[in-house]
């Protein structure tokens, strides 16, 4: 029984062995290189882009913010009790759009009474103007007969003070109406003072009250912020202001959340320097077409530091980085074995470049490791080794890097593994 246990085991280990052989010979033999053996591992598919040579101006990232181009905390001029409050938090309104009424039933009837009073102004004047015309009347009278001399000049004096003082009391009269008058306007306008009402359009994103409250003049209600426009506010390092404050200069702004870029427009300049920061302001306006900002959005600008001149200019997706810094992938064509056999493919050739500053979406390295035309990989470029053979899937042949468009500073790749950034 043990003999037949023995036979079946060694008969097991070799069947085993066998098929270990087997498996181990269909494995490809040897990491990816230039040109693996039949039945290797094929190149890896990568996409490149051409490295350009361009007159560009040297620029500089700066970072800054999102601000609404209005804020408000909006207020009521009237004393009284909110009974009506229909917004809430994150409610979009237009201007002219009702936020908040307060009880207006006391107003209305101070409104009522002095209207009444008004009215009977309007009949004292009136009666004053009867007056004034029956002492105008007896004036003339007399006046006639002293000239006839038929009359009494002390009478005549009497009937001229009268139809003075008649005339006066019709003045005053019609003044008392104009002052009541002024006063019914005023409670009409207190009137549309209780309901408060956005003074422009925007999102409401703070409630100071609640329907019941008491409020007094000049108490906020809600904070308003605008929609539509923004303000991107960039701090410029104080270095940097002969450089930014000149009559020509533009600025591109680039908003981080959304990763949408704006093209380059003239800012207002803040010119006071933070003596804690050393930095200065650059308001940049910014149209959200898109209903996509929102304010306290970091953003990132770009402004020229430096003088226009000729430079390398390499596609930002192509960036690398190991411990030496920089590197790209360089589409390496070994040459042709003689013989007329099959041209060996590509190989992904690291070189150690240095970044000198960011123009749209490329960068402009020192020359010396890359020259125009020379292809780069910028997609597919974070599963490769040094010397590993690719195949170019795509292209863009002679177009500039990149087209242009608010790129953010460069930054290594994904998650990627030490030895599949590491080059050269």
């Amino acid at each position: 029984m043990r003999r037949t246990k023995r036979t079946a085991e060694r008969r097991f280990g070799a069947r085993a062995a066998s098929a270990a052989a087997v498996f181990l010979a269909a494995l490809p033999a040897g990491p990816a290189g230039a040109q693996g053996p039949p039945g290797g591992q094929p190149p890896t598919p990568v996409r490149a882009e051409p490295v350009v040579v361009a007159e560009v101006q040297e620029q500089r990232q700066i970072t800054g913010d999102l601000r609404a181009r209005a804020r408000s905390n909006v207020a009521t001029l009237e004393d009284g009790q909110v009974i009506a409050f229909p917004v809430e938090e994150g409610d979009a309104v237009n201007k002219g759009d009702m936020l908040a009424r307060l009880d207006d039933r006391r107003l209305r009837l101070d409104l009522q009474r002095i209207e009444a009073e008004e009215l009977v102004a309007q009949a004292t004047v009136a009666e004053r103007a009867a007056q004034v015309r029956r002492t105008q009347r007896d004036y003339d009278l007399l006046k006639e007969l002293s000239e006839q001399r038929a009359g009494n000049p002390k009478e005549l004096a009497d009937a001229e003070a009268d139809l003075q003082v008649a005339q006066a009391r019709h003045e005053q009269a019609k003044r008392n109406v104009d002052v009541l008058h002024a006063q019914a306007e005023l409670l009409r306008t207190r009137l549309e003072d209780t309901v408060i009402t956005a003074p422009f359009d925007g999102v409401i994103v703070a409630k100071h009250t609640e329907v019941g409250q008491w409020v007094g003049a000049g108490d906020p209600l809600v904070e308003l912020v605008s929609v539509g426009t923004f303000e991107a506010w960039l701090a410029v390092p104080q270095d940097y202001a002969e450089a930014v404050t000149k009559e020509n200069v533009e600025v591109g702004v680039q908003v981080r959340a959304s990763r949408r870029s704006y093209p380059p427009t003239r800012p207002r300049i803040i010119r006071q320097v933070d003596p804690v920061a050393r930095t200065f302001y650059l308001v940049v306006r910014i149209e959200d077409e898109d209903d996509a900002l929102a304010p306290g959005m970091s953003v990132t600008g770009r402004v020229p530091t430096g003088e226009r001149g000729r430079h390398v200019l390499v596609p930002r997706d192509a960036l690398m980085r190991n411990e030496a810094g920089f590197f790209v992938y360089m589409v390496s064509r070994p040459p042709a074995s003689p013989g007329g056999s099959a041209a060996p493919p590509a190989q992904a050739a690291p070189r150690q470049v240095s970044v000198l500053f960011e123009h749209d979406e490329a960068v402009a390295v020192r020359p010396g490791p890359l020259k125009e035309g020379d292809l780069v990989v910028v997609e597919g470029n974070e599963r490769l080794r040094p010397m590993m053979a690719i195949t170019v899937i795509d292209t863009t042949g002679t177009e500039t890097a990149r087209a242009p468009g608010g790129a953010a500073p460069p930054e290594p790749r994904g998650e990627a593994s030490r030895s599949e950034r590491e080059g050269g």
